[in-house]
């Protein structure tokens, strides 16, 4: 005898950003040919931007290795790192930087140089930030001292440092708080919770995984003081500490979201060559299954992904984040928009599943105030449900992921991406599995 389980899965609340609606480029950050024309201050080519915002109200930038004319590494004018500022909080046309922190012939001057030696592992290459925060009127900047660069992906460290500046980043000084050159956290990423800065990191390289730490702002130069989550609690052993993300993570950032209520985590893949995103209800995770937010198929040579909560819209439906490009060596503002789990979805699986793929009538139709749109799935795999008006705009995307087999029904409430209600009239939904296609119509009345 058949058995017929029906499951009722009401997504209340999002688990995961199910969807990445789109990904785009906004604008060229840094270069001579960029929204800000960096060549002023004799920046043609730099990397990363990792961003902290200030008591003064300024977001920073922290760049890498910095070149002039024509910009590419192993140009004149060699800065181990640089940092612009502004107070342009609207990501969505651009970020307008107001500032660097210059020399006085108005050159972008570097905050703590680099040796500059030989790449040949007997000394210093070059200081690279890998992140900065602020406390009060005080400037950090975790950086990493490069023993030597290897193939893609692959580096030695001497050690990271902090260093700290005063004087809204003028001057900087070395704390001497270091970690040696075999450690998780040669780089990091920074966030505040309960009154303890919090760094994710990861070794030198981009193929090591990601282990927590946590201290209190009065302990930051305090090596003894971190604490490190053993997957239990936490240990001042950074050896007890446990991988919260497994290899390979390259350059990362962390932020919280509230429109997905979640952390979300955003990194380089550097085997897949794919920048990822993962999210968290926890800064310790579990974190989940990553998503591919944009690949080197489509941007070569991509790496870094630095975001900010002052560059998201719509609490973090939209979230930008700075993306460096190795060919012309500079960093891109980049787009991404999520849509979290909150449809209803009834899934009906049975003990027999579909035969073939189907995408059916949706019920009722005409309808006012939602529909219910029901398709078959015979295997799993990556499918797309969207609606379009009948101009062929795409007005709502229902579903972009991995999905089981199984018989499935899903509710369109007659709003679009942005959440507000569509006008009436004919509308088309697509169902897109693999090289199968099919389309429906439905007629919204109000």
């Amino acid at each position: 005898m058949k058995r017929f389980i029906m499951i009722f899965l009401v997504m209340t609340q999002p688990l995961l950003p199910q969807e990445i609606i789109s990904v785009k480029q906004i604008a060229q950050l840094t270069g001579q040919i960029s929204l800000n024309n960096t060549g002023q201050v004799n920046v043609y080519g730099t990397d990363l931007g990792s961003m902290f915002l200030h008591s003064d109200g300024r977001i920073y930038f922290l760049f890498g290795d910095t070149f002039g004319p024509p910009g590419t590494p192993g140009s004149g004018d060699w800065r181990s790192n640089t940092m612009a500022y502004t107070t342009d909080y609207v990501a969505s046309d651009g970020i307008t930087f107001e500032g660097w922190i210059t020399d006085p012939s108005g050159r972008a001057r570097v905050l703590v140089e680099g040796n500059h030696d030989p790449n040949d592992g007997s000394g210093e290459v070059t200081k690279i930030p890998t992140a900065g925060w602020s406390f009060e009127d005080r400037q950090f900047m975790w950086f990493m001292s490069v023993k030597q660069w290897g193939g893609p992906g692959q580096w030695e460290a001497n050690y990271a440092e902090i260093a700290y500046s005063d004087d809204n980043g003028n001057t900087w000084f070395r704390s001497g708080t270091q970690r040696p050159g075999n450690s998780n956290f040669i780089q990091v990423a920074v966030a505040e919770q309960s009154g303890y800065f919090l760094f994710w990191g990861i070794p030198a390289g981009r193929f090591g995984g990601v282990k927590i730490a946590r201290v209190l702002p009065s302990d930051i130069f305090n090596n003894t003081a971190y604490q490190y989550y053993t997957g239990t609690g936490w240990s001042n052993n950074e050896e007890d500490g446990v991988l919260i993300v497994d290899p390979p993570v390259g350059e990362l950032s962390v932020l919280w979201n509230p429109y997905l209520q979640r952390w979300i985590m955003m990194y380089l893949n550097e085997s897949t060559a794919c920048i990822e995103v993962r999210a968290a209800d926890q800064p310790e995770g579990p974190w989940g299954e990553p998503m591919n937010v944009v690949c080197s198929n489509d941007y070569p040579a991509l790496y870094g992904a630095f975001m900010h909560d002052k560059y998201i819209e719509n609490e973090g439906e939209t979230v930008y984040f700075l993306m460096s490009q190795w060919g012309p060596y500079n960093v891109f503002l980049m787009e991404v928009v999520f849509r979290r789990s909150g449809s209803e979805v009834i899934e009906e699986p049975l003990s027999e599943g579909p035969q073939s793929y189907a995408l059916h009538q949706n019920v009722p139709n005409p309808f006012n105030a939602q529909t219910q749109i029901i398709f078959d799935l015979p295997k799993s795999g990556w499918i797309s449900l969207h609606v379009y008006n009948v101009i062929g705009q795409r007005v709502r995307a229902l579903i972009n992921k991995k999905t089981e087999a199984g018989h499935y029904t899903i509710v369109w409430d007659g709003k679009d991406d942005s959440d507000k209600q569509v006008e009436s009239g004919i509308y088309f939904y697509q169902l897109t599995a693999g090289k199968f296609g099919q389309t429906g119509k439905a007629l919204l009345m109000k």
